[in-house]
């Protein structure tokens, strides 16, 4: 019990690091317009990096102490401080569809992790060399459905493009973690060198390169057209809704009953619900970007 707090706290300290860095990335990205050229070159876009980064780090450290779906879902905790932090400074505008959304991001999510959370495992000693096996299989579909997203794309998408392409890197990162916990429990079971030196665990270290890179991609590309809280609910609710059921179907951290098979669909219905509700959100002229955005296309102006 004292590892899995533990493991939710470092967890949630990640959460308000990735809501801090996808807010710093966001407005890189929207005032560079989406050119990548620009943006990278931005103190803001490196510093989201970095914030980022040190995001992804906690949670390997959270997977060790606590399963995959409890680690994921503190997540959630980066939408509301995201959406917030919109609000107090005015970056978007706080109407009822809006609030209405977000609300059902957070009920939703918040269900999710409750029914996943109450339904433990009954499995003591899991197939490790197996679950790899069936997790990296998902990972390579889900990256190469990065790769379709963005031949798709073509640089010019719309809301709804850039959305799906958002929830395909979100199901990416979630089976990259996935990996990485079976890889974690692999290195607990025969010692670091051990699992470092089989070609199994090498072309999970590249895949995990590669995907990341791929949904990495998909997710810079959501910032052009969405404002953080956007992007973090569709990252978020996504990551936690995969990660439940990857926990559940391929790790067998959890064992549902019947009820708790109609919850999960239900409170993940609410959440996808609350996403979908936040796909037309708007920056306020108030937002620096929107104010540098309406200013450089009124210079434009042929008139």
């Amino acid at each position: 019990m004292a590892g899995l707090i533990l493991g939710l706290c470092i967890a949630l300290m990640g959460a308000l690091v990735l809501a801090g860095g996808s807010e710093l990335q966001s407005r890189a990205v929207h005032t560079a317009h989406g050119e990548w050229r620009a943006f990278i070159k931005s103190p803001s876009w490196i510093l989201g990096l970095i914030l980022l980064g040190t995001a992804v780090a906690t949670n390997f450290i959270a997977l060790a102490l606590a399963p995959i779906a409890a680690v994921q879902s503190m997540s959630v905790v980066a939408l509301a401080a995201s959406a917030l932090f919109g609000v107090a400074t005015r970056q978007i505008a706080a109407t009822p569809r809006v609030r209405l959304a977000i609300a059902a991001c957070l009920v939703g999510a918040l269900g999710f992790i409750a029914v996943v959370a109450t339904h433990p495992s009954r499995v003591s000693h899991p197939d490790l060399d197996r679950q790899l096996m069936v997790v990296l299989i998902i990972q390579a579909a889900l990256a190469a459905a990065c790769l379709i997203v963005a031949i798709l794309d073509h640089g010019d998408g719309d809301r709804w493009t850039r959305l799906g392409g958002l929830v395909v890197a979100a199901m990416e990162f979630s089976a990259i973690t996935a990996v990485f916990k079976v890889l974690v429990g692999l290195v607990l079971r025969d010692g670091l060198m051990e699992v470092l030196t089989r070609p199994a665990s090498i072309v999970a270290l590249g895949m995990i390169s590669l995907g990341g890179l791929a949904a990495g991609t998909r997710l810079q590309s959501a910032h052009t057209v969405l404002p953080a809280p956007a992007v973090v609910a569709g990252l978020t609710i996504t990551d936690t809704i995969t990660a439940a059921a990857l926990g559940t179907v391929v790790l067998r951290e959890h064992t549902l009953t019947e009820t708790a098979v109609v919850l999960i669909l239900l409170f993940g219905s609410i959440a996808i619900g609350g996403v979908v509700g936040l796909k037309d959100l708007q920056r306020t002229p108030n937002d620096p970007n929107a104010i540098y955005e309406h200013r450089h296309s009124l210079c434009n102006d042929p008139r």
